[in-house]
């Protein structure tokens, strides 16, 4: 037999099919509010008539035998918005009572849910009701004759003598307009977290406030809205962390071997380079290997571009020395890259990703980067700059150390000084190495606005009275320094 207290699970429809929990007149605010105090007839006690002695041990004992059917429900603050006679039951039988925690747009969403349960649940007299529609009217006199009924289960004119009788005596306004259904009200999308144990009520008080407006309208169990909420946070002290273009005494680009370059170990975060496709290289994978495994920092990062030819030779000689990631595809429109063996028309390029020990990198990237035209200006190897800073920004944060042992045209070192960080490389052609430091001084930083600039590019120089600007891929922002 379904007991009177645990029968019906919140929000579930009335005989007329209508929700229980709607958006609706109660959520109006009062046209005279800011001339009256605001009653709140949920703090209030006596509300609804308490279960006799008699109901209590019956609502006990079904409990005892079948557990809890429906959970309490409660608002993100820790108060307790229905429930609270399966809440004692439980505590008197030392279990504990599954809740469900929801958030509440005012405190009328909770008398209205309140009502709509109880109403469901409880064999109330028509003097109990009409008591409790003037509890309503007193502090909601907005609310339509109609809607309250339906609430109420009562008729319209129930609610017109009963408010009639309390305008009468001076108790509420008479008020020209009324809110009530217009058929315009949609279900309200509540947050709500199912919870089993004390543990997980705790947990989920602090993840509901959290919550981003993905899980609107959803239901979700304690770990899933504790990881969505985690994620939200990040995101945003994300978009809260300031970058500082990195100052050209942090930008060192050198004309040496690899092999030559001397840097402490484990000082690197990220090795981000572009290495020659061509078979001569062949022979210098172990030294680029060794030399990486040397510098990174332990679950640093080694990323560099590489033709499809003598890949299978790239993959076995960095893996004596570094741990396998991932491979990025590199995609464009256009002109393909023809393969004479075995006639193949490319579309893309391979970047892999390795790591020196355990891979430690928690964020999450995309394995297809689509670049938008070609950048040779520098160097006939020269990569795009703004897939370049997508990749610094993946794999390192700001003041990160990142190197690049095959500079070519230096875009590295570009897009970490946009980005702040730190950078270091070198390359064996010193008409590169020269090249690389002139481009250094020839090219400002460019920025990408906040979103309310659409997106477009952004000249430091040219920043009057524009104080920060962002980062197109990390969402950071950072302000723009003048000379």
């Amino acid at each position: 037999m379904k007991h009177k207290d645990n029968g019906r699970t919140p929000g579930q429809p009335s005989k007329n099919g209508r929700p229980k929990d709607k958006r609706d007149g109660f959520n109006q605010p009062h046209p005279k509010d800011d001339r009256r105090a605001t009653v709140n007839p949920w703090k209030q006690q006596g509300l609804l008539p308490p279960l006799s002695p008699a109901e209590y041990e019956e609502l006990k004992e079904s409990i005892r035998q079948h557990g809890v059917g429906v959970p309490s429900v409660w608002d993100a603050e820790g108060n307790i918005v229905d429930g609270q006679n399966r809440e004692r039951a439980c505590k008197e039988l030392g279990i504990f009572c599954p809740r469900e925690v929801r958030e509440f747009a005012s405190e009328a969403e909770k008398l209205e849910l309140s009502i709509s349960l109880n109403i469901a649940r409880r064999h109330l007299t028509c003097a109990q009701k009409r008591e409790l529609v003037a509890v309503v009217l007193k502090a909601h006199p907005n609310v339509n004759d109609r809607h309250l009924g339906d609430i109420v289960k009562v008729s319209k004119t129930t609610v017109a003598a009963e408010r009639e009788r309390l305008e009468s005596t001076g108790q509420i306004d008479q008020l020209d307009k009324r809110m009530g259904r217009d058929g315009k009200w949609r279900p309200a999308k509540h947050r709500r977290i199912i919870t089993n144990t004390p543990r997980e009520h705790e947990k989920a008080l602090e993840a509901i406030k959290n919550l981003p407006p993905s899980c609107e309208g959803k239901i979700l169990d304690t770990t899933t809205a504790a990881r969505r909420a985690r994620k939200k946070m990040t995101k945003e002290a994300k978009g809260r962390e300031i970058i500082v273009p990195t100052p050209d005494d942090d930008i060192r680009i050198l004309h040496c071997r690899f092999q030559q370059l001397e840097l402490p170990p484990s000082s690197v975060k990220l090795v981000a380079t572009d290495i020659p496709y061509g078979g001569q290289f062949v022979s210098q994978i172990p030294d680029l290997a060794a030399f990486a495994s040397r510098v990174l920092v332990e679950g640093g990062t080694f990323l560099t571009y590489y033709g499809h030819l003598y890949l299978p030779k790239l993959l076995a000689g960095l893996g004596k020395r570094l741990n396998w990631g991932w491979m990025i595809c590199s995609t464009w429109d256009g002109n393909a890259n023809i393969v004479h063996h075995p006639c193949i028309w490319s579309h893309w390029k391979p970047i892999v990703v390795y790591s020196k020990g355990k891979w430690s990198h928690a964020e999450r990237f995309p394995d297809v980067l689509r670049v938008q035209g070609q950048e040779k200006d520098w160097h006939p190897w020269q990569q795009v700059l703004e897939e370049v800073k997508a990749l610094v920004g993946f794999f390192s944060k700001p003041s990160d150390l990142v190197c690049d042992p095959c500079g070519g045209s230096f875009t590295t070192a570009l897009a970490c000084r946009d980005l702040g960080r730190r950078f270091v490389g070198c390359d064996v052609d010193r008409d590169a190495v020269l090249k690389g430091q002139a481009r250094l001084k020839e090219e400002p930083t460019i920025l990408t606005l906040p979103e309310e600039a659409n997106g477009k590019e952004f000249d430091e120089h040219a920043a009057d009275g524009i104080p920060h600007a962002q980062c197109p891929f990390c969402g950071r922002r950072f302000p723009i320094q003048r000379d």
